[in-house]
């Protein structure tokens, strides 16, 4: 092949790949209950053709009972696209942790706890996403009250280290391998998304830290949940877009138009976003 058409095809595919997207469908806090039935906790069925992937940022269950998995799992069987989550506070209250996780991969959903997963699209856009739990701390000394429970304080320092490193680990992992990288979360990785949570409970809903992880990658899209009072729409320190997409903020999945290009080229493009919930 002569050195010049190769060349000129090596270009066009790079300009595909530049101008092609990645659709991430995000959802957090649908805190199925046993019998409240699929159809009543929210509407899936939407997301048919429209989304590569969905996201679920925690809270799967109100209790981590495995009658309320049952429920979730139902209304999830309902998607037609790969689902990857981190657990919730709430989903980690289950008495059967092994037993909570199998359900969930049985049911074709991948569990990230520190790790990360590449989900390719049929366009070829290779979607990276990190995810943990995360945890409270706080965002001090720039938002949040002076004082806090010690007791409390000593555990989540501890946690938060935990946590934090996991997700660094995670995102490192990503590096080279990713057209668009996500950070998947439970918890808020900034008081930007917090929206009408009270000032008090900001050690509760998440921690500076996690943001800063993040801002040490070429994150694309931050997306948790948790944060009920919270609002849709926030960054971190560094600029990373972050979406509270908790199913009380946001009513139902919301998609996510991420395009396939690195963090340094698009560094003021703001990720598409439209809602498949009315």
């Amino acid at each position: 092949m002569n050195d010049w058409l190769k060349s000129d095809r090596n270009a066009r595919t790079e300009r595909a790949t530049l101008r092609a997207t990645a659709r991430v469908a995000a959802l957090a806090d649908l805190h199925a209950r046993p019998r409240a039935g699929a159809a009543s906790m929210v509407r899936l069925t939407d997301l048919q053709g429209r989304a590569d992937l969905l996201v679920i940022a925690g809270d799967i269950t109100e209790t981590g009972l495995m009658s309320e998995l049952d429920s979730a799992v139902t209304a999830l069987a309902e998607v037609q696209a790969p689902i990857v989550a981190v657990l919730g506070n709430h989903d980690l209250r289950t008495l059967r942790r092994t037993a909570f996780r199998r359900a969930l991969q049985q049911a074709g959903v991948v569990v990230l706890d520190g790790d990360a997963i590449v989900v390719e699209t049929a366009q070829g856009v290779r979607i990276g996403v990190a995810g943990v739990c995360g945890c409270g701390g706080g965002f001090w000394p720039a938002v949040g009250p002076e004082r806090f429970p010690s007791r409390a304080m000593k555990a989540l320092a501890l946690r938060a280290r935990r946590e934090t490193a996991r997700l660094d680990a995670a995102l490192a992992g990503l590096h080279g391998d990713a057209d668009v990288t996500v950070a998947l979360t439970h918890f808020s990785p900034t008081a930007s998304t917090l929206g009408r949570e009270p000032l008090a409970k900001y050690w509760m809903l998440g921690n500076a830290e996690l943001g800063s992880v993040i801002d040490r990658h070429p994150v694309d899209l931050a997306v948790h949940g948790h944060a009920h009072l919270g609002s849709p729409r926030g960054q971190t320190e560094r600029g990373v877009p972050v979406r509270n997409v908790a199913l009380p903020v946001v009513g139902g999945p919301v998609i996510f138009e991420l395009p396939a290009v690195r963090r340094s080229d698009a560094a003021d493009q703001e990720p598409a976003l439209s809602g498949v919930w009315t």
